[in-house]
């Protein structure tokens, strides 16, 4: 009695076996392909949120600019307004402004500065509380901030509130 098989012949299931490597191989390579766009896909969005925070930041920055450009006009009449003293009143607040034309990294923004004040009197002493708002965009809608019509997925926008006081004695010297 013979013990072999003829359905086991050694040169038949090597011929059967390469399909099936083949199928193998392309299903390894499918997936190494979505792989590898996955990645790209994911490192591009990560590259257009960095572009977005840098936006952001240099937003912050020309806003925070606006509030120092405001603080310096309430505070020092006698040098932005040389012949208009002696100041007995309290410092005017400074009128809506656009600002633009910063330098630098901050170039392609415009900063949108308004006032607000108050009055009181504190012994006796002529004090003005000012809240002063700065807006700075860098896609600016004729020249103003904020910009709600833009549709730009590169648009960056921050505003800051600062509330500042002077103080004024009758005599007209600073409290």
């Amino acid at each position: 009695m013979s013990t072999t098989r003829p359905n086991r012949n050694p040169v038949l299931l090597r011929r059967r076996s390469g399909g099936i490597a083949a199928i193998t191989a392309i299903a390894i390579l499918v997936v190494l392909a979505l792989l590898g766009t996955f990645i790209v896909s994911v490192s591009g969005i990560q590259e257009r949120q960095l572009t977005l925070d840098i936006l952001g930041s240099r937003a912050y920055q020309a806003a925070r600019a606006g509030i120092e450009w405001a603080a310096f006009q309430i505070h020092n009449p006698e040098i932005t307004n040389p012949v208009g003293g002696p100041f007995t009143a309290p410092y005017a607040c400074v009128a809506p402004t656009n600002i633009a034309g910063l330098g630098a990294d901050l170039a392609g923004f415009t900063v949108t500065v308004t006032c607000n004040s108050a009055n009181f009197t504190e012994f006796g002493n002529a004090v003005r509380v000012y809240q002063v708002m700065a807006t700075a965009c860098n896609i600016p809608a004729a020249g103003a901030c904020p910009n709600n019509a833009t549709a730009s997925p590169s648009y960056a926008e921050r505003q800051i509130t600062a509330v500042m006081a002077t103080c004024r004695l009758p005599s007209g010297a600073s409290c």
